[in-house]
C-alpha cells in the first residue's frame, strides 16, 4: 500500500515546493520578473483584437459556474461508477485547491506594478481548470483514463494560454495555479489509496493505464495547432507567424507543465 501512495505524496509536496519556487522567481528575482513580462508580451501580440473574442469563451470555460457544473458532473461519474469515497473526496480537493489560491492572492505580497495592474498569484482560472482536470482523470476508470488525460490536458492548457494572452495573468501566475492544484489532487489521491486499503467494497485488482503520456500530450498540441491556426487566420502570411513564435514557444512551455501534471497523476494511479 505504502508503495502506491508515497509517489503520490512525494509528487504533492514536490508540486507544492516547485510553487513557492515560482512565486519566489517571478516576485524577488530580476530575471525572473523580465521573463515573466517578455512572455506576456508575446502572449499578448499572439491574442490581437480579431481573435479576442474566441479566447474571451475560452476563459469562460473555468469562470464559477461552468467550474460548478463540471465538478458535479465529475462527481456524478464517481457516483455512477460507485466509487463512494472519490465522489466525497472530489469536492473537497477542488475546494481547498481554489480557496487556497484565492487566500494567496490575498495573502501573498505582491509587487505594486503587478498589484496596480490587478495581477495577482496564482491565476484562479488556472487552479480551477487544473483541479477539474485533474479530478477528471482521477474518477475515469482505467480504460476511459487516457481519453479523460486528453481533454483535461487540452482543457486547462486552453485556459491558461486565454488567461495570459488577454493580459488576465502572467505566466507564472497560470504556472503557480497549476502546480497548487496538482498538489491538492495528488494528495488528495493518495488520501483514497489509504482509504481504500481500508475500504475492501472500493479496492480492485490493478490495471495499468495505457499510453499516461500520450494522451494528455495530445490534448494539449490540439490547443497549439488551434492557437497557430488562429494567429495564421489573421494574416496568411508566414511571417505572421514567425513574428508570435515566441508567444507560441511560451504556450508550449505551459502545455508541457500541464501535459506532465496529468500524465504523472495518470502514471500514477492503477485503478
Amino acid at each position: 500500500m505504502w508503495r502506491r501512495r508515497l509517489p503520490l505524496v512525494a509528487f504533492g509536496v514536490v508540486s507544492a515546493m516547485l510553487a513557492g519556487l515560482v512565486w519566489v522567481a517571478a516576485f524577488l528575482t530580476p530575471i525572473g520578473e523580465r521573463i515573466d513580462r517578455a512572455v506576456l508580451t508575446a502572449f499578448l501580440n499572439t491574442g490581437a483584437l480579431p481573435i479576442r473574442p474566441r479566447i474571451q469563451t475560452v476563459e469562460y470555460l473555468a469562470d464559477p459556474r461552468p467550474f460548478l457544473v463540471i465538478g458535479l458532473v465529475i462527481t456524478a461519474v464517481a457516483l455512477i461508477r460507485r466509487r463512494m469515497l472519490t465522489a466525497a473526496l472530489v469536492p473537497v480537493i477542488l475546494f481547498a485547491a481554489n480557496a487556497t489560491t484565492q487566500a494567496l492572492q490575498v495573502l501573498a505580497p505582491r509587487l505594486a506594478e503587478r498589484a496596480d495592474n490587478g495581477l495577482a498569484w496564482p491565476s484562479g482560472h488556472a487552479t480551477a481548470a487544473m483541479s477539474l482536470a485533474l479530478c477528471a482523470v482521477l474518477v475515469a476508470s482505467p480504460r476511459l483514463r487516457p481519453a479523460a488525460a486528453a481533454l483535461g490536458a487540452g482543457y486547462a492548457v486552453a485556459v491558461g494560454y486565454a488567461k495570459v494572452a488577454l493580459g488576465d495573468h502572467l505566466p507564472s501566475d497560470v504556472i503557480g495555479g497549476y502546480l497548487i492544484a496538482a498538489s491538492f489532487t495528488l494528495l488528495g489521491a493518495a488520501a483514497l489509496t489509504a482509504l481504500r486499503g481500508s475500504h475492501p467494497s472500493e479496492s480492485t485488482r490493478p490495471i495499468r493505464t495505457t499510453v499516461p503520456f500520450a494522451a494528455p500530450a495530445l490534448g494539449a498540441l490540439a490547443v497549439i495547432a488551434i492557437a497557430v491556426v488562429a494567429v495564421l487566420a489573421k494574416s496568411p502570411d508566414s511571417g505572421e507567424l514567425v513574428q508570435h513564435a515566441p508567444g507560441l514557444a511560451a504556450g508550449a512551455s505551459i502545455a508541457a507543465l500541464g501535459v506532465a501534471l496529468i500524465a504523472g497523476l495518470a502514471s500514477a494511479l492503477r485503478t
